[in-house]
C-alpha cells in the first residue's frame, strides 16, 4: 500500500522498507496533513536536486501546519529523504506524469474532515442542508480534481484546531 502512496511500481523490501520507514518517522516530527503531503509529493518530479541547501519544494510546504516548526534539522533530514526517494523513483523509470497518475488514482484530494462534518452538521441543524449535499458530492469522486471545491482540500483552519468536534472526535462522536 504505502509503495502504491509513494507511485513504485513494485515494492522492493530492500530498498523501500528503510524508505517508507525513514518517511514515515519524519513526518510525525511536524504536523503535517497527510492527506496534502502524499497527494503534493505526486507533484515532485523525479530529477535529484542536490544544491537545493535544505529547501522544500513548494508543493510539500502546503501540508505543514506550523512551517516554523521546520527546523534547519527537520529541512535538511527530510531534503536528504526526498532524494533517496527520488533515487528510488529513477529506479522505475517511470515517467513522472504516469507516476503522478498512478498516485493521484490511490491518494485521495479530498477526504471529509471533521471540521468539515462539524460545519455541515451545524448548517444543518439550522435547517441548512447544502453542505451535506456538496460533501456528499464531493466524496463521491475524492480523487478526481474539482477545481470549484479547491476550499475542502484545504488544511484544517485555525480555528478548528481546539474547537469539539473540529479538530478529533470522541469514542462517542
Amino acid at each position: 500500500m504505502m509503495a502504491e502512496k509513494l507511485g513504485l511500481l513494485a515494492y522492493n523490501a530492500a530498498t523501500d522498507d528503510l524508505l517508507i520507514g525513514e518517511l514515515l518517522e519524519l513526518l510525525q516530527l511536524v504536523e503535517t496533513d497527510m492527506t496534502i503531503f502524499f497527494r503534493n509529493l505526486a507533484e515532485i518530479t523525479r530529477e535529484i536536486t542536490e544544491d537545493d541547501n535544505g529547501q522544500l519544494p513548494v508543493q510539500l510546504l502546503a501540508a505543514y501546519y506550523q512551517p516554523q516548526q521546520l527546523t534547519d534539522d527537520y529541512r535538511q533530514k527530510m531534503t536528504g529523504w526526498l532524494r533517496a526517494y527520488c533515487r528510488r523513483l529513477q529506479q522505475d523509470s517511470q515517467a513522472d506524469e504516469a507516476r503522478r497518475v498512478t498516485m493521484n488514482s490511490v491518494n485521495p484530494k479530498y477526504v471529509l474532515r471533521n471540521y468539515l462534518a462539524q460545519m455541515a452538521i451545524d448548517q444543518a441543524e439550522a435547517g441548512d442542508f447544502s453542505l451535506v449535499n456538496e460533501l456528499l458530492d464531493l466524496i463521491r469522486h475524492p480523487y478526481d480534481e474539482q477545481p470549484e471545491r479547491e476550499r475542502f482540500a484545504a488544511r484544517r483552519p485555525e480555528w478548528a484546531r481546539h474547537r469539539a468536534g473540529c479538530s478529533m472526535l470522541s469514542c462517542s462522536s
